[in-house]
């Protein structure tokens, strides 16, 4: 029986130590949120404006970690060494799986308000806001990526008088278009929403946010920021590991003898880290099958293509493959008699390698075996 330290709680993690744990393996599990059992990140929202509890978020129940043998250690690790053996916080082990993740990014706004502005990254931040929710009240939310215009959608549910505000021209990183942009901001206004696109920030100030324009946008000291999140770069820098905008691995994970990396900290391709579930799931899976494989049988780490997608009641979009070269003719598939819905297929030299869909997902698993 070896013992595997593996850093980091989230989707991630918990999946490569339950692999570790199954394999008969002493696994001790670390989380810097002290006595939160690990969650699903991404319905922290459903959280944060009343949908949804904690305990209806958790990955796994209690008694899971304990069958399975997985000890949670709850502190911050601010020591990983990788000689002359493995070793936490100076806890040796026989391997380490290092996933500790990302860490909202939030840009330094001008002003005498700013340090008002929430963050929407862990329980303590949701619950800090939940006690904030009231209907009524105003909240602003600084980016218009899938995470703001989920919370966006969520807070209207809530009650509150809500204002979306995207320096970008388009919604959702402009994986849309011109035509599935429309339809979303429509559906989204029909919400209630208010959309600023295109616009900057001036200044955040005590209970209102200035537009570069001049506009202002009054709030009730409730001002949420998404706009991304960041690799952590620590412990990885302090153990020697190269970071570069996440840990730079080999293509099969590992970074040291006996030490790999999977989540959204993981670098092991030229493309930047991606924050998805799905994708941290398995890469935390493949990570742990690694540390268990004999040297020289490891596994090299393949991008799997994911769909990018929200849905929110009757609020969705569905996108899939390659949605953004500017090469690419975009064809629509429905008749645009029906205003709420958009349906297209992405060509390049006459070949479907790209689907965007609003307001339905109808037809989506059809083209997806299609794409190239």
């Amino acid at each position: 029986m070896s013992r595997f330290a593996v850093v980091g709680a989230g989707h991630a993690g918990v999946e490569g130590a339950f692999i570790l744990a199954n394999a008969g393996h002493q696994v001790t599990l670390w989380s810097a949120e002290t006595g939160e059992l690990p969650y699903f990140r991404p319905r922290l929202i459903a959280v944060a404006f009343g949908q949804a509890t904690p305990e209806a978020i958790r990955i796994k129940p209690a008694e899971a970690y304990a069958k399975a043998g997985i000890t949670l250690a709850y502190a911050q690790v601010t020591q990983l060494a990788a000689t002359p053996t493995p070793s936490v916080n100076g806890e040796a082990c026989d391997g380490v799986l290092l996933a500790n993740g990302s860490a909202p990014f939030v840009p330094p706004f001008a002003g005498p308000g700013a340090g008002r502005i929430h963050a929407l990254w862990s329980m303590a931040d949701a619950r800090a806001i939940a006690a904030k929710v009231a209907p009524g009240k105003r909240l602003t939310i600084i980016g218009g990526g899938v995470l703001g215009l989920e919370s966006a959608l969520r807070a209207a549910m809530a009650g509150l008088r809500v204002t979306v505000i995207e320096v970008s021209p388009r919604l959702a990183n402009g994986v849309l278009g011109d035509g599935g942009d429309s339809v979303l901001r429509a559906a989204l206004e029909k919400k209630g929403i208010t959309l600023f696109v295109g616009q900057s920030i001036q200044t955040i100030n005590p209970t209102s946010i200035t537009l570069a324009d001049g506009s202002e946008i009054a709030d009730d000291d409730f001002v949420l920021c998404s706009t991304g999140a960041r690799p952590k770069a620590e412990p990885a820098t302090a153990a020697g590991f190269r970071f570069d905008r996440g840990i730079c691995s080999a293509r099969d994970l590992s970074v040291a003898p006996g030490i790999f990396v999977a989540g959204d900290v993981a670098r092991p391709t030229e493309a930047l880290p991606i924050c998805a579930v799905r994708r941290a799931q398995l890469m935390g899976a493949l990570a742990a099958k690694n540390l268990l494989a004999p040297a020289g049988e490891t596994t090299p780490w393949t991008d799997p293509r994911l769909p990018l997608f929200m849905k929110v009641e009757d609020v969705e979009f569905h996108t899939l493959g390659d949605v953004r070269s500017p090469d690419l003719e975009e064809r629509r598939l429905d008749d645009g008699s029906n205003p709420t819905i958009w349906q297209s297929v992405l060509y390049r030299n006459g070949q479907p390698v790209g689907l965007r869909f609003v307001g339905t997902r109808a037809g989506f698993g059809d083209w997806e075996k299609q794409l190239v």
